[in-house]
């Protein structure tokens, strides 16, 4: 260990600690500019995401404090442990800029992986944000991070990080096309309605290839429903949600629904989730009428929000495609490295 990293101090970050909350949304802060453009963190967002997790996924928050730094909080450290899966995924891996390329880095990376094998996994994950050829410049120095410490980029197609800028390009200025004939439009807020929970989930789930087995539609709980817990995430993080879906008139099915959500603590910015149609049912340009039908119901009751990010796979050229129509840009790209966890603090 050397001199910079002999007076680290780790431990777990919980969210009834509101000193090291607020120390570590402080760093948070300090860190906004790592990736130019982002949204800044909201505090009401990140101190919800202590108590509510991802759907079927356990989180483990650390922080590391430096006793030559006033013991403050200079590090944090996001592991996140799908169920029955054998990654640990670091969500977060972070140091004070002012305290960069003196070790902590690999003291964090050392401590995810001794959790990691203590949970049973072995293999690390996290994502890496990047330039695009010709696009905005992106630091590179987390890609050669990762590269030091073992990580290699995965074989995974990249994400590619997009943004709209309304006051840049209204893809509202032609209005809403109309709905194709034998489709009805329904909207509706965070909450999803009953009738829609289990279609919702299922479309979610399987990106819209799901057979609509009735059966097995009738055997989901909608108390227990992915929405649902996905729901109980948003809430607890206090975000808001608007949805748009389309019916199929003469099966009463959920067709497709996209999502927008946004944070309580960035009022012009938002997040354009999920869109997924149907198998079935594509080639009617339903995503397009929902994004714009949704965009239109977000900015009705949301009339500050002026940029609206998104991703998708980079293999997904159709919405990559979609988007573009709308006027949203990419950004940078999103890409998954991966490395191996050892034997280090397994049992």
């Amino acid at each position: 260990m050397n001199d910079s990293t002999r007076g680290l101090r780790f431990s777990p970050l919980a969210a009834d600690d509101e000193t090291t909350v607020r120390q570590w949304l402080t760093l948070l802060d300090d860190a906004a500019g790592d990736v130019p453009g982002a949204a800044p963190p909201c505090a009401a967002d990140m101190t919800g995401s202590l108590r509510f997790p991802p759907p079927a996924t356990k989180l483990e928050d650390w922080v590391v404090r430096h006793e030559g730094r006033g013991d403050r909080v200079v590090g944090a450290l996001r592991l996140a442990l799908p169920d029955g899966a054998d990654v640990a995924r670091v969500d977060q891996l972070l140091v004070h800029p002012e305290l960069r390329r003196l070790g902590i880095g690999r003291a964090l990376y050392g401590r995810a992986a001794e959790l990691a094998a203590g949970h049973g996994r072995s293999v690390l994950s996290g994502t890496v944000v990047e330039a695009l050829p010709g696009g905005p410049e992106r630091d590179a120095a987390p890609a050669a991070f990762a590269a030091a410490a073992g990580a290699r980029r995965a074989a995974a197609p990249a994400g590619v990080h997009q943004w709209l800028d309304l006051g840049v390009h209204d893809p509202l200025a032609s209005g809403v096309p109309d709905v194709p004939p034998g489709y009805a439009l329904v909207t509706w807020g965070t909450i999803t309605p009953d009738e829609y929970a289990v279609p919702v989930s299922m479309l979610e789930q399987s990106l819209g290839d799901e057979s609509f087995d009735e059966d097995e539609a009738a055997d989901q709980e909608v108390a227990t429903s992915y929405a649902r817990e996905f729901e109980t995430m948003r809430v607890g993080r206090g975000r808001k949600a608007y949805h748009t879906g389309v019916l199929h008139e003469a099966s009463g099915r959920l067709a497709g629904y996209t999502s927008v959500s946004k944070t309580t603590g960035n009022p012009g910015y938002a997040l354009q989730g999920m869109t997924v149609v149907h198998r079935a049912h594509r080639g009617h340009r339903l995503g397009t009428l929902l994004k714009l039908a949704n965009l239109e119901y977000v900015l009705r009751h949301e009339p500050a929000v002026r940029l609206i990010e998104t991703a998708n796979a980079e293999d997904n050229t159709a919405m990559i495609a979609v988007n573009a129509d709308l006027g949203f840009t990419p950004a940078d790209r999103w890409t998954t490295w991966t490395g191996l966890v050892g034997t280090a603090g397994s049992d």
